[in-house]
């Protein structure tokens, strides 16, 4: 038999005999009764989390692994999933989530982490879920994974072998050529200048070569490109330059994944200004585009 807990503002009425709360159960067990709250006049959601750890186990350096958490409304208020984040974001990652409706009673939604190591080492992180739950609005799932490195195996016939040196020619065949002065300055002067424009060239790649540092952000529900740049760069103005860097994962600069890895270059005061008018330039071409929904926190 189910049973039912009814509760008026700071005022609780327990029907005896058919309606009791189960004792040492909090309100996002899934257990064989269901409960209604009245909390001011309004009914409160009640949040099931499963699971609340998620191990990844072994998995080799540069491999990605995914998995899927559940949130279900056990209460008959709407359920509001606010915002989901990770504590640091580095070696685990937010991959999709589905959690962008308010539930209703007996509505779920999913939430995929991705477990993604750089380096051999024992990893933890944690997802916080923040909801409309009066009682609990922030929940917590702990993550967890080893990475290992990568096994190489080394076939038989690749092992080194040991060849035989070959006998040197006979005497009577190394006789020199000999050769006039002129013809030795000469093959002299060849040799050295093939080297001599090898080292130039190379200079003048190492040269062209430019490198750019880059810091990472990962995506979180709500984000856009042009709040990211007002956090890294002090100015939602050069937002043009993190679609730049992350043309090869972002098509659409007004829509942007949950949980991709983007790359923030440093710019320089040069780059800057060349960003913020292309920024410019951009949200002119754009100017019909929504500035899309407004995040419910």
């Amino acid at each position: 038999m189910k049973k039912l807990l009814i509760g008026f503002g700071f005022s609780l009425l327990t029907i005896s005999g058919l309606f009791a709360q189960p004792p040492n159960e909090g309100p996002a067990d899934e257990s064989a009764y269901w409960v209604l709250k009245l909390s001011g006049g309004r009914l409160n959601p009640i949040p099931v989390i499963t699971p609340h750890n998620v191990n990844f186990g072994q998995l080799e350096v540069g491999k990605v692994k995914r998995e899927t958490i559940k949130i279900l409304n056990k209460g008959y208020g709407d359920l509001v999933i606010k915002k989901v984040y990770l504590q640091n974001g580095v070696e685990f990652g937010i991959k999709k989530t589905t959690c962008t409706k308010p539930l209703d009673y007996g509505q779920s939604c999913e939430i995929t982490v991705e477990f993604k190591p750089d380096a051999p080492g024992n990893y933890t992180d944690t997802l916080y879920i923040a909801t409309n739950d009066r009682e609990n609005p922030i929940y917590k799932v702990k993550l967890s994974g080893e990475a290992i490195g990568a096994i190489i195996e080394v076939s038989e016939n690749l092992k080194p072998t040991t060849a035989p040196v070959p006998a040197p020619p006979p005497v009577e065949n190394q006789q020199k050529e000999k050769r006039k002065p002129s013809q030795l300055k000469k093959e002299k002067v060849e040799k050295t200048q093939p080297k001599k424009a090898e080292k130039k060239n190379k200079k003048t790649e190492k040269g062209k070569e430019k490198k750019v540092a880059y810091t990472y952000w990962t995506v979180k529900p709500c984000d856009t490109l042009w709040d990211i740049s007002a956090k890294v760069y002090g100015t939602p103005l050069l937002w043009a330059a993190i679609y730049e860097a992350n043309k090869d994962q972002i098509s659409d600069p007004w829509i942007i994944e949950v949980g991709t890895k983007l790359k923030i270059p440093k710019l320089t005061p040069a780059e800057r200004k060349k960003y913020e008018k292309e920024s410019l330039k951009l949200m002119e071409e754009m100017a019909d585009r929504p500035l899309g929904p407004k995040c419910p926190y």
